[in-house]
């Protein structure tokens, strides 16, 4: 979003889908995902969550990239593991990446564009590094505390960059998310999305900490009113981003369209709002 014209302006107004044919499906504002509302303002931090087929993304994209003017390296800090991948991830999209570790292993040096060796909290190492500069920054350290403090050293040195930070414990994303990350996964959470894609027999979808991709049949209360009438958003706070009828799928569907008995709703949310729904609507409920 940074740089670009749809700083400063709703949703309605950004006309996305008129432009490149994709549907806002959520927006990410302060490490919240917030329902699309039409009237929903964007700024410089917002990360919009967009849904379109692979032509209407690559045209989303080729619209964009000409004011993302920044190709400095992302600065990755810390070279273990997940820092490691991350790197590896990061460089097959042509994207170059900073890696500092403080005690790098042999061969480290070999996966980033360049190693920077030393610790993340010395302003030299950082300022070499060129978190001056990066447009993001990841943070990937095992340890909590120090990602809290790098996030809150980060985002003081350079209050316009992308922070992205690993969690292990899910008790921590609320810290770090104020200590001025924007994005946010903990291990915790990662790994019962994993665990839970193979139960059901999908693929792993990662949309973000706490947020669930869910198909839910539609209860039979509901049948035969328009989507608007349903309040499932105002009464359980997810969002229907589509609704799935004999094998086709109407992406974010009006207010307007009508609900059929035998239909079924692709909608977003946490496992608590899957619970208020079964709740609202388990018992005939309307």
């Amino acid at each position: 979003m940074q740089n670009t014209p749809l700083i400063g302006k709703t949703i309605r107004e950004a006309r996305l889908r008129e432009a490149a044919g994709v549907s806002v499906i959520g927006v990410w504002q302060g490490g919240r995902l917030l329902p699309p509302h039409p009237d929903l303002l964007l700024d410089e931090m917002s990360l919009p969550v967009v849904m379109g087929t692979r032509e209407q993304i690559d045209e989303l994209n080729i619209m964009l990239v000409i004011y993302s003017a920044n190709d400095e390296p992302v600065l990755v800090i810390g070279g273990g593991t997940v820092g490691q991948a991350a790197t590896r991830a990061l460089r097959r999209q042509n994207i170059g990446v900073h890696l500092i570790e403080i005690a790098p292993c042999a061969g480290l040096e070999a996966i980033p564009d360049r190693l920077f060796a030393g610790d993340a909290a010395d302003l030299r190492v950082l300022m070499e590094a060129g978190l001056d500069k990066t447009p993001s920054v990841l943070l990937t350290t095992h340890d909590d505390a120090t990602n809290i403090f790098l996030a809150v050293y980060c985002r003081r040195l350079n209050p316009e960059v992308r922070i992205v930070s690993r969690i292990t414990y899910e008790r921590n994303v609320e810290a770090i998310l104020r200590a001025g990350a924007n994005f946010v996964l903990s291990e915790a959470w990662l790994g019962a999305e994993i665990v839970m894609a193979q139960l059901m027999g999908r693929e792993t979808i990662i949309l973000g900490e706490g947020v669930e991709l869910m198909t839910l049949p539609l209860p039979s209360s509901l049948a035969g009113q328009t989507l608007a009438e349903s309040g499932i958003g105002a009464r359980t706070g997810l969002n229907v981003i589509a609704i799935e009828q004999d094998g086709a799928f109407v992406a974010n569907p009006p207010p307007s369209v009508p609900l059929r008995r035998d239909c079924q709703l692709v909608a977003l949310g946490s496992l608590a709002q899957r619970q208020v729904f079964d709740a609202a609507y388990s018992n005939g409920e309307a």
